[in-house]
């Protein structure tokens, strides 16, 4: 089987209209039509929109917070500035 691409559209009543060039057999086809974004279900959609608040004491309290307590970093401009001077050494030629 050989597979052409022909360039259609999709009109508002669900109909899909495309030119085909001289010489097409008549007959069934198979229309494959790509989906350029992806479809979410409405159970998907709700999850989603679930929210799950915390307060200060429970952010604050969240081992994400700190996490970097153990490296010794005392001033976190500068460190971040060393790590950024270290960067465009490495990148130098």
């Amino acid at each position: 089987m050989i597979t052409k691409i022909i360039k259609g559209r999709i009109t508002v009543d669900g109909r899909i209209e495309a030119e085909l060039p001289d010489g097409w057999q008549v007959g069934d086809v198979l229309i494959e039509v790509p989906i350029k974004q992806e479809i979410w279900t409405d159970e998907e959609i709700e999850e989603l929109m679930q929210s799950d608040p915390q307060s200060g004491a429970e952010i604050a309290a969240a081992d994400e917070i700190g996490a970097w307590s153990d490296r010794g970093i005392e001033d976190s401009v500068a460190f971040v500035e060393e790590m950024r001077r270290k960067r465009r050494e490495r990148r130098q030629w």
